[in-house]
């Protein structure tokens, strides 16, 4: 079984653009589709529990992995989040799969926005 053949959901990656309020003016956040990063081939994977662990830090709020290819574009816990079926995440962690010969896949490590 190949890889991409595990890729059964669609995702879009969104970018804070923020924005000041013209009332009160204040800066409030503003997402936007990042084109390249629009309708892509992904696999969400809850985490059983909701804690993910790395060697450096546990993440508390951890609702799922996601698997997708790797992309041109960076993709950043600071910048973006993602939308799938409806449903927005933010991005805690973004582990880059990569060995010496290839590029291979990232997987995110995502917490549910409700």
């Amino acid at each position: 079984m190949s890889f991409n053949s595990l890729l059964k959901d669609t995702c879009t990656f969104q970018l804070n653009t923020p924005a000041q309020n013209a009332t009160s003016g204040q800066w409030e956040d503003s997402w936007a589709n990042v084109a390249l990063l629009a309708g892509l081939k992904c696999r969400l994977e809850p985490i059983g529990g909701g804690l993910m662990g790395t060697p450096t830090k546990v993440y508390e709020d951890a609702t799922h992995t996601l698997f997708l290819r790797k992309y041109a574009t960076a993709i950043t816990t600071k910048d973006h989040r993602v939308v799938i079926s409806g449903n927005t995440y933010t991005i805690l962690l973004v582990q880059d799969l990569s060995d010496d010969k290839e590029s291979h896949h990232l997987e995110l490590v995502l917490s549910l926005v409700t």
